[in-house]
């Protein structure tokens, strides 16, 4: 059976600590959010971030990586600054839609990369690949319903 080389395991270990880093974020937003939709769209983004992680995670585990070595080590969140928005400057609904711009550019380019890269089985792909389009769509009906409450008002 093929193993995954050091810049595949990287880009995991990248995308870990995003999932984790955006289940947080979304979690922290939803507890200010007064729209009970979007609060629960923002919940089940922040959740399916953990699952994924978790899911990913369990399978490196079947195939008998150690993820340990280099899922649990924190990457400097400077790594993923590079343009996230100071929220204070943006109009009333927009920095909701900035973060999530913010995560699904970083999300998408993290699962996209690893795409990329080989893996030692098909099934891995594939599950990167369900991921990706899964969290696509739950940001499009976060974007959704962030525009749709300020339209109904």
């Amino acid at each position: 059976m093929k193993t995954l080389n050091t810049a595949a395991l990287n880009k995991f270990s990248g995308l870990m600590f995003f999932l984790k880093r955006s289940k947080h974020d979304f979690e922290m937003v939803a507890d200010e959010m007064e729209n009970y939709t979007l609060k629960s769209a923002l919940n089940g983004l922040s959740e399916e971030s953990s699952f994924y992680a978790s899911e990913l995670k369990n399978y490196l585990k079947h195939l008998g990586i150690n993820t340990t070595t280099f899922i649990e080590t924190d990457l400097p969140v400077e790594h993923f600054n590079g343009d996230a928005c100071d929220t204070e400057c943006f109009e009333k609904g927009l920095e909701l839609k900035s973060l999530v711009n913010y995560n699904e550019r970083y999300l998408t380019k993290a699962y996209s990369e690893l795409l990329e890269e080989q893996m030692p089985c098909k099934s891995l792909q594939e599950i990167i690949s369900y991921q990706l389009k899964a969290l696509k769509i739950s940001f499009q009906k976060i974007q959704t319903l962030n525009t749709a409450r300020f339209v109904m008002y």
